[in-house]
């Protein structure tokens, strides 16, 4: 099974969509072609995505899961950062992990740009979450694919949301 992304995400040219409706994403061709976009125009916030079909929770009706998704254009490397429906709930007695996981890639380098979970309070992400650009591409498929958390990509546990 497949699952269709709903991804929220700022667009030039779609004045008709209203910025609460998000675009579907149902194919590898329109994942990269949203990857492809979102390196060419740069994002005033870090998009975000959910598999439509994966459960619903809470009085909302919100998603159990979500991913944010940064970008630095011109080093064409990415960050994401996957919420899991344990960040929803209270922590069961002894259990300390957060349901908040980030990216890991290599050692941060130099030349490692800074991501941002949230641009307007300039929160980013841990230093060592830029990955190259295809590989984000594949976690976002393995994603579209599984629903679930990706596992082609390594995750470190984030205190940001």
């Amino acid at each position: 099974m497949s699952y269709t992304l709903d991804v929220w995400y700022y667009r030039d040219d779609d004045v008709a969509r209203p910025a609460n409706v998000p675009v579907a994403v149902t194919s590898s061709s329109e994942l990269q072609e949203l990857l492809e976009y979102l390196l060419t125009h740069e994002q005033p916030h870090p998009p975000q995505i959910v598999a439509r079909e994966r459960p619903r929770i809470g009085p909302y009706d919100e998603p159990d899961t979500l991913i944010k998704v940064a970008v630095a254009i011109p080093e064409r490397q990415g960050a994401l950062l996957f919420l899991s429906p344990q960040s929803w709930d209270p922590p069961a007695d002894g259990d300390d992990s957060t349901g908040v996981y980030a990216t890991r890639g290599d050692q941060p380098t130099l030349d490692s740009p800074t991501l941002y979970v949230d641009t307007d309070t300039k929160t980013p992400f841990p230093p060592d979450s830029a990955l190259p650009i295809a590989r984000i591409l594949a976690a976002l498929e393995e994603f579209r694919q599984t629903g679930e958390r990706p596992t082609c990509v390594d995750w470190q546990e984030s205190d940001v949301s």
